[in-house]
């Protein structure tokens, strides 16, 4: 048996599952983005905790962790690369030393230009040819998902459990 056969035979064909089907999606957006912003010397782990601090900059580890969707032990790799290349910098916080408040130098800043336009790019690419009103179901279908699976099936009290949930 062949692997079309074996997949005509599956109570959840791979071409019919939402959820292979976005990992795919996703999975080709974030290699076309990493290989955009790869000459400017950021990985697309870096680029995640960049991205949320162009937004808000100033975020303890954990702040910026979360916020990114990064989990810890990856974002101590992330920051660590990004101090080395002078992207960010890290302090201790005034209020609690048990804390770093990792915060964009100027030439992190300065990426965001050009690194926010490889993004835009990258989803314009992957967007060619969709009429604007299906990308707009689409952006409404996929909120809608994500709150389901945020708020039934498993029970949760807080966020903090959806992030353990997440692993983030």
């Amino acid at each position: 048996m062949d692997d079309s056969q074996r997949e005509q035979g599956s109570i959840l064909p791979t071409h019919s599952s939402f959820g292979h089907s976005l990992r795919q999606l996703n999975r080709l957006i974030q290699r076309d983005l990493g290989l955009r912003i790869a000459h400017m010397g950021v990985s697309l782990g870096q680029w995640y905790a960049l991205r949320t601090l162009w937004t808000r900059d100033g975020l303890t580890q954990v702040e910026l962790a979360h916020e990114s969707g990064i989990a810890g032990p990856a974002m101590v790799v992330a920051v660590r690369s990004l101090i080395a290349a002078g992207l960010v910098r890290r302090r201790r916080d005034p209020n609690d030393a048990r804390k770093y408040i990792v915060s964009l130098t100027k030439k992190g800043r300065q990426l965001e230009t050009a690194a926010l336009a490889a993004a835009i790019a990258a989803n314009r690419d992957a967007l060619q040819g969709i009429p604007d009103e299906d990308v707009a179901v689409c952006m409404r279908v996929l909120h809608q998902a994500q709150h389901n699976l945020l708020t039934v099936g498993i029970p949760v009290d807080s966020e903090d459990d959806v992030d353990k949930l997440l692993g983030t």
